[in-house]
């Protein structure tokens, strides 16, 4: 899922929910966290791993400078597709879903 917060801003979110089998959660978190370091990933501001309490899912919250960034990354970067690779393993299902934004609320 890819959020865009705000129309004056050019950096996005990228959600990515993985459901796994309990005993799979921590050998994909450290799947993820040994792709490599986030900082050589050219417009990666930031990368949050959120574990669930039950064990069956994993989430990857990445801030990126720009819609552009994300897409350059996911198409052409070589440690983010070994990373995809390597995710596959551990995911039970289809991996993430795509999303929509149907309403924005802002204070």
């Amino acid at each position: 899922m890819i959020i865009v917060p705000s129309a004056d801003r050019p950096d996005v979110f990228a959600v990515n929910v993985f459901g796994v089998r309990p005993e799979n959660q921590r050998p994909l978190v450290d799947c993820i966290r040994d792709a490599g370091d986030h900082a050589d990933i050219p417009g990666l501001l930031s990368m949050h791993l959120l574990c669930s309490k039950d064990g069956r899912q994993v989430t990857n919250l990445m801030h990126w400078a720009s819609r552009e960034a994300l897409d350059a990354a996911t198409a052409a970067n070589p440690v983010i597709a070994a990373a995809r690779t390597a995710i596959r393993r551990f995911v039970e299902g289809n991996g993430p879903l795509p999303h929509e934004v149907v309403e924005v609320r802002s204070g």
